[in-house]
């Protein structure tokens, strides 16, 4: 133990590490972001997994939503398309919408 904190605490060890870290920074072009979270998708996309929704799968979605159970129709939707619980809930909100305003 002693030999590796002799080790580390080597001005040698010490530039290496801080030359390192330093260019690790700059090349990251100053982002910030957490690189683990995955990009939002677009609305292009977002219409395009709306497109892949069978009319069966819509059909289901319309019944918890006639049911009042707005939650399990957003999860249907995720299961289906792969969206993101935030894009999810604004889809089925729209089709509330929608939907009501052809049931005037």
């Amino acid at each position: 133990m002693h030999d590796y904190l002799d080790t580390i605490l080597e001005p040698e060890f010490l530039v290496t590490l801080l030359a390192a870290f330093l260019l690790g920074r700059f090349t990251a072009g100053g982002k910030t972001r957490n690189r683990l979270s995955p990009t939002p998708p677009t609305s292009e996309e977002i219409s395009a997994a709306l497109k892949r929704v069978t009319l069966s799968r819509w059909m289901e979605i319309d019944a918890e939503l006639d049911a009042r159970k707005k939650i399990k129709a957003i999860k249907l939707l995720r299961e289906t398309t792969g969206l993101g619980l935030k894009d999810s809930k604004e889809a089925v909100e729209a089709r509330q919408r929608q939907r009501g305003a052809h049931k005037l």
